[in-house]
């Protein structure tokens, strides 16, 4: 048994790294830095660190580049590093400095995400992740002694400069800018990437806090209108090109491009801003809006009830159940009491519409589970079949086996009605739209993609992590209005008759929204910068002995308009050798990057963290497709398990 706990203990893990992981690192070299305003001097490349120098001592804005590569700044000593977030790319070398002697500071947020036991908590929960709160381009291993003190407004005195920290959460929750300024007027924002450049902000899906609000949007703007008041000359970013002429103005211009893309993450806002929102009527009491499977059951029709996401389904030629979409240990005794009450059969089928766990866990808890058949969309069946392949929030790590995978389009039988199966996203990329007739009413089961104009904000919302967009949304309102039914089975207790005016203004609002996502990403797409998925680690944690080969399967997405040639690198941290490979993609297409990696024999037990990496001719691409590598074997019999309830009046997640 021995040997099988090292397997249980040793983890690999592969995170997609930013700038300071796409290649080797070059040799110091004069021209590393340039001065961009007198007394402050940039990296020549990104992400660009800053140093401001009193004589011949400096303060970093970022730890972009390791002490040996300060060649070219006309300085002996670094007095400190002030980071401006936990990012890699921006907090890369915050370990070198530290042994180095060197001070390392940063907001008090950031501790979450430097400190290495938070870390290591961080890492631990990445796979499954159990909500849509993530922490993106996470270090592989946390920074003994930051200093997580830097308070926004307290000037930090250097020389004839006066350092103010401003508070600009939006890009991250701990996002810091520091404002410069000297008595000669110098008025100067080292803004890290709470702006890019005119109108751009650098990876939005990291605004993205939760998967259907604007939680993060709305700092973000906030953040950018802030450092507008400070009237600086200069804005110095992270990634992007310094800015020395009206900056002001396109702060607050860039403020109200996010502002829309904000108001648009709702679509019912959008549907009050058209004017006259058509009106149609839930199926069922309000008090099931936002339920949780707590309510007493509500009868849709003669065959069909609902409490919280789940519907029960009546057979038409017997007394069998159709389970769509259990949820929790509470709705297995729900259901319970339901066949009681009604006098039904037992289940026979239990589907799922999409990959989130508040849409699946109450199968693990459900009575004669194993005589049931599971049914899904292949594509909602991919995550919960195999839960550490892909990286998505709120799953569960206990895989469920499938009796019945459909095709985007194909149709089953069961109790008398047929069930045609069609690839729905909008929410998620996992989701299934399923279609039916129930008691003489044409139904669509739509998830958690178009809830009723009154209840939540109209959608189930969009966000990078997702796999989900605004012009995806848009593309199954279309399908939606093609499919025309009488009924739209939205979930969370609010199915409701289906409006084709609503459904129109859906497709317009999934057009504004997505080009309103296109005019804030740098690209000018939304498609390929909002999303942390450009480049995808399959799968996401497998377990391994020391000494044994692991395979990491990178997969990069062409999205560009035209063949990308790019470079895709794993780098070992000193553990394996670096492993790069050149590959085209085409767009559309994908390409693959499969490397296999011996462990060291003495490697120790614990999670290891590891990074892939890209770059291409245009430039350094971020991407963070994280990977914490483990067997992807094991049972799906339950384990001890807090219930899981959400909050009063809103959903826990999908």
């Amino acid at each position: 048994m021995r040997p099988r706990l090292v397997l249980a203990s040793t983890c690999v893990a592969a995170v997609a790294a930013l700038a300071w992981l796409t290649h080797a690192r070059p040799q110091p070299a004069a021209g590393r830095w340039r001065e961009v305003v007198p007394g402050v001097y940039r990296t020549a490349t990104a992400p660009h660190g800053y140093a401001v120098v009193n004589g011949r001592r400096a303060l970093l804005i970022d730890a972009t580049v390791p002490p040996d590569e300060l060649t070219g700044l006309p300085i002996e000593t670094v007095d400190a590093v002030l980071l401006t977030h936990h990012h890699r790319d921006t907090a890369a070398h915050a370990a070198a400095y530290r042994k180095a002697g060197v001070p390392v500071r940063a907001a008090k947020e950031a501790a979450e995400w430097l400190a290495p036991e938070a870390v290591t908590k961080a890492w631990k929960d990445a796979v499954p992740l159990r909500s849509s709160r993530t922490g993106y381009f996470l270090i592989p291993e946390g920074v003994p002694g930051v200093d997580c003190t830097v308070e926004p407004g307290k000037a930090i005195p250097f020389g004839p400069w006066t350092i103010t920290p401003v508070a600009t959460p939006g890009h991250s929750r701990d996002h810091l800018a520091y404002h410069l300024t000297k008595a000669d007027g110098t008025n100067v924002v080292c803004c890290g990437d709470a702006f890019h450049s005119p109108g751009k902000l650098w990876t939005p899906y990291t605004t993205d806090w939760d998967h259907w609000t604007d939680a993060g949007l709305k700092p973000a703007a906030e953040s950018l209108r802030a450092l507008a008041k400070l009237a600086p000359t200069h804005l110095l970013p992270a990634h992007g090109p310094v800015l020395a002429k009206d900056c002001a103005k396109a702060l607050t211009d860039t403020a109200a491009l996010v502002d829309e893309a904000a108001f648009l993450k709702s679509f019912e806002r959008f549907s009050k801003r058209e004017g006259n929102p058509p009106q149609y009527s839930f199926l069922v009491p309000k008090e099931q809006v936002g339920s949780g499977g707590d309510k007493p059951w509500s009868k849709v029709s003669d065959h069909l009830w609902i409490t919280g996401n789940t519907y029960v389904l009546k057979a038409r030629d017997g007394s069998g159940c159709f389970v769509l979409d259990p949820w929790a240990e509470r709705i297995a005794a729900q259901i319970e009491k339901l066949r009681a009450a009604e006098k039904l059969g037992p289940v026979e089928v239990v589907a799922f519409s999409h990959a989130h766990y508040d849409h699946f866990d109450g199968l693990y808890y459900m009575a004669g589970r194993d005589r049931v058949q599971v049914w899904g969309l292949d594509t909602v069946a991919g995550p919960l079949k195999e839960p550490f392949r892909f990286r998505a929030p709120f799953l569960d790590e206990r895989p469920i086996r499938f009796t019945k995978e459909l095709k985007d389009g194909e149709t089953a039988a069961w109790g008398g009605y047929e069930f045609k199966f069609v690839h729905l996203p909008g929410q998620t990329h996992y989701t299934a739209g399923i279609e039916t007739t129930i008691d003489g009413k044409r139904c669509l089961f739509t998830a958690d993609n178009f809830f009723h104009q009154d209840q939540y904000s109209g959608s189930g919302g969009w966000m990078g992590l997702n796999r989900s967009s605004p012009a995806v949304y848009g593309a199954s309102a279309r399908k939606v209005l093609t499919l025309a039914p009488e009924w739209v089975l939205a979930e969370h207790g609010g199915p409701y008759v289906f409006n084709a005016e609503d459904y129109r203004r859906r497709e317009r609002w999934g057009s504004a929204a997505a080009k309103a996502c296109d005019a804030v990403s740098p690209s000018g797409s939304h498609l390929r910068d909002w999303t942390p998925h450009r480049v995808s680690v399959e799968p996401v944690r497998l377990q391994a002995k020391a000494g044994d080969t692991v395979r990491v399967v990178a997969h990069l997405n062409g999205v560009g308009p035209a063949d990308e040639a790019v470079t895709l690198t794993l780098r070992g941290r000193g553990v394996f050798a670096d492993r790069a490979t050149a590959t085209k993609v085409a767009p559309g297409r994908r390409a693959t990057a499969t490397w296999d990696v011996p462990l060291p024999a003495n490697l120790p037990t614990g999670r290891h963290a590891f990074a892939v990496s890209l770059s291409e001719a245009a430039g350094v691409e971020p991407v963070d497709a994280l990977e914490a590598r483990r067997n992807s074997g094991g049972h799906d019999r339950p384990p001890p398990r807090e219930r899981v309830s959400p909050p009063a009046g809103r959903r826990s997640s999908g």
